[in-house]
């Protein structure tokens, strides 16, 4: 499935990964937050792809571009719809209807409309420079300054197929040192003995409370307890992000997860102080 630009192909990975991550939520308990995250994630990241895709087309002046961009389009308002009725009602869409869909389009897309234009790009100078100026973030200042491949990141939750999407999000953007965990005795120990620069951490663990972790990680040695600590949450509204950030959590966000907020929350708590 390569089309032979190595840019490319790790965008088209993520979309796969996304995917194959509905596949692992079908009857699970949090399948409706991990759909709606999913979408999430997939509208944002299948529009970032296709921007860079149709700027590496521009670049080498492709003269299919005006059908892909229409093909692209009609993707991205299947998945706004997808969208559309999951937020009018998140138990009327369910996991395997999202794939069985994404894996029909996206696989064919890729196998034959992308093939295309493999020859035009492949090697074509600043093609490739005007794919890398295109931004899953926007272009934000902060987002711009992190350097997401030296990251060291610790997702705490028990959801398996949630800290998936959580790590496709990540690697998607650079991310490497990355640590995903299931139970606090586990995140406690990580953060214990390796340096880490940020931790994402769900409300809920399991029977175990995630702002118990919060306060733990407080109460620690000086450079433990200025850990930034980022909570998620599939169960409170977001009146409760007071509580989170009493207990010393510096950031509260509410599943589904938007990846760009992700990002964009992220790149915030690692801002230095002024």
């Amino acid at each position: 499935m390569s089309v032979g630009v190595p840019l490319l192909d790790s965008d088209h990975k993520t979309l796969i990964g996304l995917i194959n991550q509905l596949h692992r939520s079908i009857g699970d308990e949090e399948e409706y937050a991990a759909v709606g995250s999913m979408l999430l994630a997939l509208e944002e990241y299948a529009a970032h792809h296709f921007a860079r895709e149709e700027k590496m087309m521009e670049a080498c002046r492709y003269p299919l571009l005006a059908q892909h961009h229409e093909t692209h389009g009609s993707f991205a308002g299947k998945v706004k719809a997808l969208r559309a009725r999951y937020d009018e009602d998140p138990t009327g869409v369910r996991a395997r209807e999202c794939q069985t869909f994404l894996n029909s389009w996206l696989i064919d897309h890729i196998c034959t409309t992308d093939m295309n234009y493999r020859s035009w790009v492949i090697g074509h100078p600043g093609a490739e420079a005007a794919a890398q100026r295109v931004s899953l973030t926007g272009g934000g200042r902060r987002a711009r300054q992190v350097d997401w491949a030296r990251l060291r990141v610790l997702l705490v939750d028990d959801n398996v197929t949630f800290s998936e999407i959580l790590r496709t999000i990540l690697v998607s953007v650079g991310v490497t040192n990355l640590s995903a965990v299931h139970d606090l005795d586990s995140a406690k120990a990580v953060i214990s003995h390796e340096p880490l620069d940020i931790l994402v951490s769900d409300w809920h663990v399991g029977e175990e409370n995630g702002l118990d972790l919060v306060k733990w990680v407080r109460r620690g040695p000086p450079d433990q307890a200025r850990l930034p600590v980022l909570i998620l949450s599939g169960h409170e509204r977001m009146t409760n992000r007071d509580l989170a950030l009493l207990a010393g959590a510096d950031e509260f966000m509410e599943k589904p997860i938007s990846a760009r907020n992700l990002l964009l929350g992220m790149a915030r708590l690692l801002e230095p102080a002024a």
